[in-house]
């Protein structure tokens, strides 16, 4: 994390190993705690809310501006969210328990911590809101949106499929939402691959400010 003191990044990398992470893992699940904290260097996480019949919503997606499952450093159990690997790659991984340890005589990096989590917070706040108010169109330019900025890559790779699952929509929904985009030269979508070609185009569709190192402000 970019707010760490050179200090705190040496005691967080000491406690942590590297790990690939394959797109469509799922990192922890309600009834799957594993207790570990990642941080993705290249790889990027949805956040999502499932429901028993497996439908669900993405509240949030991480990169490698962030982390997931800090609330383990906290003291905190899973929550109700699934981490859902969106596109793969490397990690940090990091024992929530050592972790715990560590920010309990570090309050420099629970600091840290917390402005993150509370900055994600708004985050998860905004697209739970938009999934209520916004149109497929809008929602799927934000989501394009946000990939972007955690992949830090300009051609994405998202199926029709995942796009649904990941807004809590029928595929159906997202190819058309798809292909307005397309026609309005905000993107180009060709199986599965995505490149923007209109940035403030497609954040005015999205009704998205511009992020801060991948996230929005605080």
């Amino acid at each position: 994390m970019a707010q760490l003191s050179n200090d705190d990044q040496r005691l967080l990398e000491s406690r942590c190993k590297p790990v690939e992470l394959g797109t469509g893992d799922i990192l922890a699940a309600p009834h799957q705690p594993n207790g570990h904290i990642h941080f993705p260097t290249s790889a990027s996480v949805a956040l999502v809310v499932r429901h028993t019949d497996g439908s669900g919503l993405a509240v949030g997606l991480t990169g490698r501006e962030g982390a997931v499952g800090l609330q383990h450093a906290l003291g905190l159990g899973a929550g109700n969210l699934t981490l859902h690997v969106q596109r793969g790659g490397t990690a940090f991984r990091a024992d929530g328990e050592a972790l715990k340890r560590l920010v309990a005589r570090r309050g420099s990096m629970l600091r840290v911590f917390a402005i993150y989590m509370w900055v994600f917070s708004q985050e998860v706040a905004s697209m739970a809101a938009a999934s209520q108010s916004h149109d497929i169109k809008a929602r799927l330019a934000n989501w394009i949106l946000l990939s972007h900025a955690r992949n830090g890559q300009e051609d994405l790779y998202l199926t029709h499929a995942h796009l649904a699952d990941m807004l809590g929509v029928r595929r159906a929904g997202v190819t058309l939402a798809a292909v307005e985009l397309k026609e309005m030269g905000l993107v180009d979508y060709q199986r599965g691959r995505i490149h923007i070609l209109d940035m403030d185009g497609l954040r005015a569709m999205a009704r998205r400010p511009a992020l801060n190192n991948g996230l929005p402000q605080a």
